[in-house]
């Protein structure tokens, strides 16, 4: 019995090691909304993001620095642009380098849009933009391709089902092992 607590004890304990070593995303002046879990007292961001990465339910965070205080999110709704908060996305994609959302559409800085059939070629399409969000085709709509946005900056998240959006590490940061 002493044996499988400890080997559950170490299990454990590995993917909080590598989710703390991981990047954080932050979305300045952006409130999220919906889906907050928890809250505490923080000094800085930087509290949130490695409580964040420590908890395996969590997606996002929002700091309010006025009040110096975490919103721990499990789900996106919506966003707003606010100077006194700063949000922040949990690496959970190459090694703690990328960040991917399913059911989020990523908004702002639209550099290139195009029509694409996959999520997949939408990635590869907007890898040099660093920012890349995937929406399906409305359900009336003749087209079987769906909007892939390429951008190099954030303005807004928001839920939107069946979206695919994700931000992309640089390729001198991929491990192409």
């Amino acid at each position: 019995m002493l044996a499988e607590c400890i080997g559950a004890v170490l299990l454990l304990l590995v993917p909080v090691v590598c989710s703390v070593s991981s990047n954080c995303f932050y979305l300045p002046h952006i409130a999220l909304e919906g889906g907050t879990y928890d809250e505490f007292s923080a000094t800085d961001i930087q509290q949130c993001c490695v409580e964040c990465a420590r908890t395996q339910c969590c997606l996002a965070y929002t700091y309010d620095g006025t009040k110096g205080r975490c919103f721990m999110k499990s789900a996106i709704t919506s966003s707003y642009k606010t100077s006194e908060m700063t949000s922040g996305l949990k690496a959970n994609s190459n090694n703690g380098q990328g960040c991917s959302l399913r059911n989020i559409r990523i908004s702002g800085g639209t550099a290139q849009t195009i029509k694409l059939l996959r999520t997949e070629d939408c990635l590869q399409y907007c890898t040099s933009y660093g920012i890349f969000s995937w929406s399906p085709p409305l359900k009336d709509s003749q087209d079987r391709n769906g909007d892939c946005s390429c951008m190099s900056r954030i303005s807004s998240i928001e839920y939107s089902f069946g979206s695919r959006s994700a931000i992309i590490p640089s390729v001198n940061n991929l491990d192409l092992k």
